[in-house]
């Protein structure tokens, strides 16, 4: 059975700025404030492509004009579990609608609608989901379930999330908690975990010279 795997909190702020230096999304992507947040756009598709979802425009047609606005500007670390128990539903169908066209899957979905509730919907690609041992065949339950461990890891490190985002708006870069958990998953589990000599080349490009630890 799958074992969700557990991130290395003491090399998070490490990590992080590393990913802010070497890929240099957030001008292109982290951002970026869409102008309709609660209705789909080919604006959302073309953030997503930032971010490699690779989202063609007779795909993505189809979708634009869809109304999201029944799923609040919610925080999924931050709310009661009472509340996330009664948005869980919501959220669920309407994930259901939007990934029954065709050729929408979970990364590119959840890569364009994150921009559009950053503190609530998680980028859920091939590496977050299996390094959180996401067992779920449907699209919209893979989601949920992606939600449900990190809502679960995040509360447990709500402290550290803080500090690091205050790291991330001390480089010019602030990014959601929800985003920076989903990051350092990426990062630590991912194709592109950089090894002692990259993690110093970046961080001397940023001219960090104490590094940070929680």
């Amino acid at each position: 059975m799958p074992v969700i795997q557990m991130l290395d909190w003491s090399r998070a702020g490490e990590y992080l700025l590393c990913y802010l230096e070497r890929f240099g999304r957030f001008p292109k992507y982290d951002g970026i404030n869409p102008d309709k947040i609660n209705e789909i756009t080919d604006e959302d598709r073309t953030l997503a492509n930032q971010v490699a979802a690779r989202i063609g425009k007779e795909v993505w047609d189809p979708l634009v004009s869809q109304s999201i606005r029944e799923i609040g500007q919610w925080d999924l670390l931050h709310m009661s579990d009472l509340d996330w128990q009664a948005r869980r539903s919501v959220i669920h169908r309407k994930l259901t609608i939007l990934l029954g066209y065709p050729g929408i899957g979970v990364a590119r979905l959840t890569k364009a609608l994150h921009r559009k509730r950053p503190e609530l919907i998680p980028i859920c690609d091939s590496v977050l989901c299996n390094a959180l041992a996401i067992a779920q065949r449907n699209k919209a339950d893979r989601i949920i379930q992606c939600m449900d461990e990190l809502r679960q890891v995040g509360q447990g490190n709500l402290d550290t999330l803080s500090k690091l985002r205050k790291l991330t708006k001390s480089n010019g870069a602030e990014l959601a908690e929800l985003r920076i958990l989903e990051v350092l998953y990426w990062v630590e589990f991912g194709p592109f975990r950089p090894d002692e000599t990259e993690l110093t080349h970046y961080l001397e490009r940023l001219q960090v010279t104490n590094r940070w630890s929680v």
